[in-house]
């Protein structure tokens, strides 16, 4: 698949695993990867969710990433792995655009789907998001209730 991808690394594959396995499958399939020097998305779990840091999480994803998905041509792919990246696109200014997953793009590469037009509008089959409020209110929900069920399977741990 001929194309070109813009690439938000997760920052903790960075930090552990690198993208240097990645970078192969991509240059395998075809795909220009432009890995954007860019850190972390800003919102690093449900750190972006947390009062007061709003503006700072904000402030990451402007220095690079943001900028960058919304220069992206229409045709070029936006790669971001992590959740929390993907979340921090989509529910910030970029433009309307969304990222997609590694296997998301490699699977459209074996559909045959390299045609023109937004990638994510017809490779991802996720349901359309509902409005900020909501999605926000939502993922921390989700992110509480995760972190609860942790904080409980610890503490039930740590006292046997």
């Amino acid at each position: 698949m001929a194309r070109t991808a813009y690439v938000q690394t997760h920052c903790h594959q960075h930090a552990v695993l690198g993208f240097q396995a990645d970078q192969a499958v991509l240059a395998a399939a075809g795909v220009d990867a432009k890995v954007l020097d860019s850190g972390c998305c800003g919102l690093a779990g449900n750190f972006g969710f947390e009062q007061g840091h709003y503006e700072v999480s904000e402030a990451c994803a402007e220095r690079v990433l943001l900028p960058a998905v919304r220069e992206a041509g229409p045709g070029d792919a936006i790669l971001a792995d992590g959740f929390s990246c993907r979340i921090q696109i989509a529910q910030s200014d970029a433009g309307g655009r969304r990222g997609v997953h590694l296997a998301e793009l490699l699977r459209a590469g074996m559909d045959g789907d390299g045609g023109a037009g937004i990638p994510e509008e017809s490779w991802t089959r996720r349901p359309s998001a509902p409005p900020r409020p909501v999605r926000l209110l939502t993922t921390a929900v989700a992110i509480g209730g995760a972190g609860t069920a942790l904080m409980y399977a610890l503490r039930r741990w740590s006292t046997r």
